[in-house]
């Protein structure tokens, strides 16, 4: 019994400190958000990111360089890369599709956020679409892959 509430408290911790990866990184959730501009907020990519899904059929590339602050909402602020984000699909070890879109990255405002941070690329109007989950793993680079001004 012990046991079991110890491991549920765990458990609850991280998921409280978005610390969990995504289970299916590729998402499409559509965001309303409203222009901000702030010069001294921007993260820098230092040597560019590769993401994969689970089965490693779909991923996500974020190029090298400084992503400037665009937009935010009540959970996020999205920073726009300056090159595409890069799009790949997989099947049996070949590139089966290849799409550049412009993009960037978003990241959580608050610590306590299930997904803290993601790729997105621009929606319709005053939308931003959420393409893929950034988990706990993406936050403990902070420091040596990326790093942010404020």
């Amino acid at each position: 019994m012990i046991r079991r509430s110890l491991a549920f408290v765990v458990l609850a911790l991280l998921v409280g400190c978005g610390t969990l990866p995504p289970s299916n990184p590729v998402t499409h959730d559509t965001r309303v958000v409203r222009n901000a501009h702030d010069s001294s907020k921007s993260i820098t990519i230092v040597n560019g990111m590769v993401w994969y899904n689970l089965d490693r059929t779909k991923g996500i590339r974020f190029p090298p360089g400084t992503y400037s602050l665009e937009a935010e909402d009540a959970d996020y602020w999205y920073f726009r890369s300056s090159a595409p984000l890069e799009f790949r699909d997989f099947s049996g070890g070949r590139v089966t599709d290849a799409q550049s879109k412009a993009g960037g990255i978003m990241i959580a405002k608050a610590g306590m956020n299930m997904v803290p941070a993601g790729g997105y690329v621009p929606g319709d109007g005053s939308t931003m679409v959420m393409v893929w989950k950034l988990g706990g793993d993406f936050l403990g680079m902070k420091g040596r892959e990326w790093n942010k001004s404020f």
